[in-house]
């Protein structure tokens, strides 16, 4: 039998992603009695089939070693093979080993604080300013935390063209409160001129929609953001327009020529028709989402490469990156591109992917993705871990299988992505936490506390956590358009804004957050615990999910000492350095180490 565990450097080192170039140490266990003939490693590269076949080196009775050196990055699977006497075999699983280039570095500002997730239309207005008339059919209201419309006309389409006019400058107005609640980073749902209020069906990527303000006002609130110490991430909806746009023009609203009125569109050749002019390639079919291609030379000057391109533009006027909408559907070559550019004019800008399973192995539409190479995105949201964390706060998963999730992120993550990676709890896209935690709970209070204990998982993990506007006041909401609701700042729990405040102070007091290592420490049963581990010391979170006590014994060394730590729920001290977490509870502990 072979024994082999990736995760252990015993078996493997470095662990985890690798630079190219690095040398790589493996060992395997054989245990029985069989006497074994061989020992061998093979090592496939994914993008080529080419296969290494490598002989172990015994050391001692049943020990094996392989020693290598990977020098072109990519993603590579590995199993090792056992070969006996009387010519039975052993075969390992297939591992993942993601190799990396070794320039591949992240914005370190993506490594602490606290991102904040804003939906334009319904976050904060200002009277300052006055949207002009529009030349388009929507409905402007003025009962600002109304239910958003989710009827469809009568030719059965939900327009969503409603709009509450939220705007720029009440996004600048409401400043003080985001620094005072912690946040660092605003990611900003599209604010490109669009018809719809979500703003995905981009007009004119130039123009900032009049509904929302002017360049101006963007360059003003980038500008005041930074002065309290807050960076602008932009939607970056590249992967289609609207039909209702300055390029497609399907409904002939701009003066200019677009491609569904002519051949001769300057646009023309960014669309795919199958019969020109009404039948044409729409992402997921729907026909106000004309799909582009992204190769189009044309379209890549226009987006990236010329020197007022969309990024660079955006960029100049005070934004520090993109999330990039639907990444899997952009090709290698735009995603290149766009990193490229994006390093030009800022070199810590951030490209951050929408990707909902794991990065590192992602096949989209039959291929491979290259994401984590680096050349491409710097990291993404991080949809599979909170997946996992919803499913064990609702109890579908134990600790071990968050773990599980967890472990698998960090071995196959390279470390540059890994530790900007955008924790989230809820998004545009998917209900409100509050809402998805409420399944089989007890009371509103117990709901209360298990999106405590969400966000102090995520808030510890490498990263930066990511709130999405209004959690921290306890909004609800079920699917689109309910999870987009006005955002209200006089209302609210005010034990839930008080829990978000706190441990974002408590976080900030954590000397060298951003640079501590991943370990994860205990997991069993209701329980899931790790650390962050560094020079100067270490912190320790442990949740408990379900309703037996556990005691988190923290074994201090002698030159450790336990500085704060900062509970969830119900958690008492029982003795010298344990802790007894109750039932839907936990605790982070910083731990300070003294020079010896």
């Amino acid at each position: 039998m072979i024994q082999f565990n990736s995760r252990k450097t015993y078996y493997k080192h470095p662990f985890g992603a690798i630079e190219k170039n690095t040398d790589l140490f493996l060992r395997i266990k054989v245990t029985g009695d069989r006497p074994v003939i061989s020992a061998s490693l093979f090592f496939a590269n994914d993008a080529n089939g080419n296969v290494i076949r490598t002989e172990g080196k015994q050391e001692g009775e049943a020990l094996y070693e392989f020693a290598l050196q990977i020098d072109q990055i990519g993603l590579y699977f590995y199993y090792f093979e056992v070969i006996y006497q009387d010519n039975s075999r052993d075969v390992t699983p297939h591992n993942q080993l993601t190799v990396y280039s070794n320039d591949f570095t992240t914005p370190q500002w993506l490594k602490t604080g606290v991102m904040y997730q804003i939906f334009p239309d319904r976050f904060a207005r200002s009277d300052r300013y006055q949207a002009p008339e529009q030349n388009k059919n929507y409905r402007l209201r003025n009962d600002w935390g109304g239910l958003p419309n989710d009827q469809p006309d009568e030719h059965g389409i939900v327009q969503n063209n409603d709009f509450f006019g939220g705007n720029l400058r009440g996004i600048l107005e409401k400043l003080d409160y985001l620094e005072y609640l912690g946040v660092t980073v605003i990611y900003l749902n599209p604010i490109f001129e669009a018809y719809s209020n979500h703003r995905y069906d981009t007009a004119d990527y130039k123009k900032i929609d009049p509904m929302l303000g002017t360049e101006d006002d963007f360059i003003a609130l980038c500008e005041e953001a930074m002065k309290r110490g807050i960076r602008i991430i932009l939607d970056g909806v590249f992967n289609h327009t609207g039909s209702d746009s300055l390029y497609f023009n399907k409904k002939g609203r701009y003066p200019e020529l677009g491609a569904y009125q002519s051949t001769d569109s300057p646009y023309y050749n960014w669309y795919r028709f199958i019969e020109f002019p009404d039948q044409y390639d729409a992402w997921w079919g729907i026909d106000t989402l004309p799909g582009v291609n992204e190769t189009e030379p044309s379209f890549l000057d226009y987006i990236i490469r010329s020197e007022d391109s969309v990024i660079k533009h955006w960029l100049r006027c005070g934004a520090s990156g993109f999330r990039l909408d639907v990444a899997d559907e952009l090709p290698d070559g735009f995603l290149e591109a766009l990193r490229e550019a994006v390093k030009e004019i800022k070199p810590d800008g951030a490209v951050i992917g929408e990707v909902w399973e794991d990065a590192s192995n992602k096949i989209a539409y039959s291929l491979r993705r290259k994401y984590f190479l680096g050349n491409q995105l710097d990291t993404v949201m991080n949809y599979p871990l909170k997946n996992a964390v919803i499913d064990y706060l609702v109890h579908r998963i134990d600790g071990i299988g968050l773990e599980q999730v967890a472990n698998s992120i960090w071995e196959n993550y390279p470390s540059p992505a890994f530790h900007t990676l955008m924790n989230i709890m809820g998004t545009h896209d998917t209900p409100r936490i509050l809402t998805v935690l409420s399944e089989n709970s007890k009371d509103d209070d117990y709901t209360r506390q298990r999106l405590f204990l969400a966000l102090l998982i995520i808030s510890f993990m490498p990263g930066i956590p990511c709130i999405y506007y209004g959690d921290e006041r306890g909004m609800k909401g079920g699917k689109d358009p309910f999870n987009r609701m006005c955002f209200l700042s006089d209302s609210g729990d005010p034990a839930i804004l008080r829990f978000f405040r706190r441990l974002f102070a408590f976080r900030r007091k954590i000397d060298g957050l951003e640079d501590k290592s991943f370990q994860p420490r205990w997991a069993e049963g209701s329980v899931y615990s790790f650390y962050r581990a560094g020079e100067t010391g270490r912190l320790v979170v442990a949740a408990n999910a379900g309703n037996q006590d556990y005691l988190l014994k923290l074994t201090l060394k002698e030159n450790e000492s336990v500085k704060d730590f900062f509970i969830s729920g119900s958690v008492s001290y029982e003795k010298q350095d344990v802790f007894r977490i109750k039932e839907n509870s936990g605790i982070a502990v910083y731990i300070k180490r003294t020079a010896e």
